[in-house]
């Protein structure tokens, strides 16, 4: 009996140990510099989260936003068509409306875990827009999102 409590409590310390040094978004990156300012979840026309955008920003290069779309759903044993776009809106553009962009890249391909990273620079001033797509690994449905013009 007391070597069972002993390993459920050494098997619960590793547990919380790992919860407590599991990296963050912000603290991965994802290839990203700077500091994680927002999230946007994809999804598909049903609801169904299939993933994550992640948008991050630095001081950088006149303000830099860099963001990716993360899996959450399939799994990284699982390659499925991803991609990232982002935009950085023209001067003057207004937060939550659509906007053009003067500056935008993009990544897209069969990954396992994550599309991009994928920057704009010059942003300090400047909205940007994000679309973020994940097929379902057959191909026959998918999860997108696409944003308005964020973080003016």
């Amino acid at each position: 009996m007391r070597k069972t409590m002993s390993t459920l409590f050494a098997t619960l310390a590793l547990f919380i140990g790992g919860l407590v040094m599991a990296p963050t978004a912000s603290a991965a990156g994802y290839g990203c510099s700077g500091n994680l300012i927002d999230t946007y979840d994809v999804k598909t026309s049903g609801g169904v989260k299939y993933g994550v955008v992640y948008l991050y920003y630095s001081t950088a290069n006149g303000g830099t936003n860099c963001a990716v779309t993360v899996d959450t759903y399939f799994g990284t044993s699982t390659t499925k068509h991803m991609a990232i776009f982002i935009g950085r809106c023209a001067a003057g553009s207004v937060e939550g409306q659509s906007c053009s962009q003067d500056q935008y890249t993009s990544d897209s391909g069969r990954y396992t875990s994550y599309a991009g990273p994928r920057s704009v620079t010059g942003a300090a001033s400047r909205c940007v827009t994000l679309n973020g797509v994940i097929h379902n690994p057959s191909g026959t449905s998918l999860a997108q999102v696409v944003t308005l013009a964020v973080h003016c």
